[in-house]
């Protein structure tokens, strides 16, 4: 395999084919809302009210509704979970057909000379639920080894509040040492198996997609062909990997960098707002709001473009493993004509 061609080949693919942009635009956007989501929300928490900032009144009566009806409450929780199981589940979704999208683009550009959005994504739909088999069999396992470690860490509570009301100090204390150590052995036991089963599965998953979408395998035959290739050239697919590791952080890097420039003057007048007598105005909050949101969207951009990059480059290599077709030079710019 010849690392440095298909790295050159996959960059000219995801920069010359801008239909590829808005399916790595999807993949990325939703990663960035779900894990930018929380993080933003944590880091504007701090500067929402002032010291002497009071609750509107309409704020007030809505809190005393809610302490005199437990029942809404509960009403509300679950109308918010499966809204937000609903959301989950249509992001997913569409990440698959995207992901899709993006290994289906990549082949037609090679074998076609071209793709569009329509054409890429048309293949996503088409291949979905194997896509989606795929994914939620290989999800299967992790989940298993969640359920485990969440029992193992109830169970170690129960001698532990089994202890503390009898009142025995010394049972409690011998109930939490042997919890700890209990902890520390079962726990590192079961991350080591969660790391190997990842790095596995990702492997898996990885291959397994092309498999489904170039070769038009099942989900059992996806996995058996993606553990084929992974083991038929374990060699190459590390150092790609770890190419491909030191491209992302670089990304990441830039990333960082350019939403850091963007938010930082939002983020200094919001501060110097929160320090004024009325705490923050709303002006500041909405304004703080549409920031956090071009930022996540700025970051989704670069992402897509890496997204496409990525994708290209698994794919060829893919095709290079499986002897499905080699590298497609770019065209070169025929020679000037002699002049008289």
């Amino acid at each position: 395999m010849d690392i440095g061609a298909t790295l050159s080949r996959a960059f000219n693919i995801a920069l010359k084919h801008r239909a590829l942009w808005v399916l790595g635009f999807l993949v990325s956007l939703i990663s960035q809302v779900n894990s930018a989501g929380s993080a933003l929300s944590n880091s504007g928490s701090s500067l929402l009210i002032g010291p002497s900032a009071e609750a509107p009144p309409e704020v007030e009566r809505f809190f005393n509704q809610l302490a005199r009806d437990p029942g809404l409450i509960v009403t509300g929780l679950a109308g918010f979970l499966c809204l937000a199981l609903l959301i989950s589940l249509v992001l997913w979704i569409i990440s698959i057909i995207a992901q899709g999208g993006l290994i289906g683009g990549v082949q037609q550009i090679e074998e076609e000379g071209g793709t569009t959005f329509g054409q890429a994504w048309s293949v996503g739909v088409r291949r979905f639920w194997p896509l989606f088999g795929l994914s939620l069999l290989l999800g299967l396992p992790g989940l298993l080894l969640l359920a485990v470690f969440a029992l193992l860490l109830g169970g170690m509570f129960v001698p532990i509040i089994a202890a503390a009301v009898s009142g025995d100090e010394s049972a409690l204390s011998t109930a939490a040492g042997n919890a700890f150590a209990l902890i520390c052995c079962c726990g590192g036991a079961l991350g080591c198996i969660g790391l190997l089963y990842a790095i596995i599965a990702a492997a898996l998953q990885t291959f397994g997609e092309r498999a489904i979408v170039l070769e038009q395998k099942g989900v059992m035959d996806a996995i058996r062909r993606g553990w084929e290739v992974f083991r038929s050239n374990l060699g190459s697919i590390i150092l790609l990997a770890l190419l491909m590791l030191v491209v992302n952080i670089l990304v990441s890097v830039v990333i960082a960098i350019v939403g850091g420039l963007l938010f930082a003057p939002t983020l200094v007048a919001a501060i110097l707002s929160a320090g004024n007598e009325g705490g923050m105005s709303n002006s500041s909050l909405v304004l703080v709001g549409l920031n956090s949101v071009l930022v996540v969207i700025v970051a989704a951009i670069i992402n897509a473009i890496f997204a496409a990059f990525s994708s290209a480059v698994w794919t060829l290599a893919y095709r290079q493993f499986t002897g499905a077709g080699g590298l497609i030079a770019e065209p070169q710019s025929p020679a000037p004509l002699p002049t008289a």
